[in-house]
């Protein structure tokens, strides 16, 4: 038998990953409840619970499209869950800002629940239902491909059969993540073709949070890039402006600034350093900053022409 999970990344967060390790506590607590409640009533509360906080698509209660989300079938489900949440949802959160992954997260895994029932063979009229963060969580790994494909991801590996044997392997964002969209994608046509719900695992909503990740990020990249190209228009269009006297650099600075291009954080940087490198051409205007004291990154295009506000 072999069970592969990954453990770190090559990237560290300049910010407490608050509103990812809230998500993992607020799933958590709804485990530990339903557990006290299991044990209480002898497990009637668990088919209340089924009911009333998992999605039932024949049912269709608003509310259960939200708490579904955070629900789950037992600690393994949980635990393996929360892993992936914690080492892609930290990642993605530093980087987009946390109230712009909040609700990233919470629309990628409504689209996976609709995915999820555009797949199954009885669509809304379906009595089998659906709970845990997964489909949210593949948003976060969607999110996470387009913003650090090059990324290398570190995997621990145990194998038994006659013996045992473990080990660690790294292996590039895009490959990791690639492989397992595929698998969860054939798994998810499978059961369409097949007349089949998944067999115990949501595939259809793996594959619909997935892809609601990667349209949310290149979205988000999209718009960046016409703000700035709109930028730029702005300032060059009515009349080349004056020349300016050039200006000595600055040499007591501390550098405090952090740098990301999407691929590979790098800093602490200086001011001056920052724009001398964006007037070469050595840092593209499409890369983000961030300092101490700032809420989210920025546009790097931002310092070329002044102090940190």
């Amino acid at each position: 038998m072999l069970i592969l999970l990954p453990v770190g990344m090559n990237y560290r967060t300049q910010r407490l990953p608050i509103v990812t390790l809230s998500l993992i506590g607020i799933n958590t607590l709804a485990f530990l409840i339903s557990l006290v409640y299991h044990f209480n009533t002898q497990g009637e509360s668990d088919l209340w619970i089924q009911e009333h906080l998992w999605l039932i698509p024949a049912q269709s209660f608003f509310w259960t499209y939200f708490t579904s989300m955070f629900v789950h079938a037992g600690i393994l489900h949980l635990v393996g869950n929360m892993l992936f949440l914690f080492l892609f949802g930290s990642c993605v959160e530093d980087i987009i800002g946390r109230w712009r992954f909040l609700g990233f997260y919470l629309a990628g895994g409504f689209v996976a629940e609709l995915a999820y029932i555009a797949m199954i063979p009885d669509h809304f009229a379906s009595m089998i239902p659906m709970g845990g963060a997964s489909g949210a969580i593949s948003a976060c790994m969607g999110m996470y491909l387009l913003l650090r494909a090059d990324a290398d991801i570190e995997f621990k590996y145990f194998f038994w059969l006659f013996v045992i044997r473990a080990g660690a392997f790294e292996l590039p964002a895009w490959i990791a993540i690639t492989f397992w969209f595929l698998k969860d994608l054939f798994w998810a046509i499978w059961g369409m073709v097949n007349q089949q719900s998944g067999g115990g695992v949501a595939f259809g909503a793996h594959v619909g949070g997935f892809l609601g990740g990667l349209a949310a990020i290149g979205i988000l990249k999209l718009l960046g890039r016409r703000r700035e190209q709109k930028g730029r228009k702005i300032i060059l269009d009515p009349a080349p402006m004056p020349a300016r006297a050039p200006v000595e650099p600055f040499t007591g600075e501390t550098p405090t600034i952090y740098l990301h291009d999407g691929r590979v954080q790098s800093g602490p940087f200086t001011l001056s350093q920052i724009q001398a490198a964006l007037s070469t051409g050595a840092i593209g205007g499409d890369a983000l900053y961030w300092s101490e004291g700032m809420t989210d990154w920025q546009s790097v295009s931002d310092l070329a022409g002044g102090p940190l506000q």
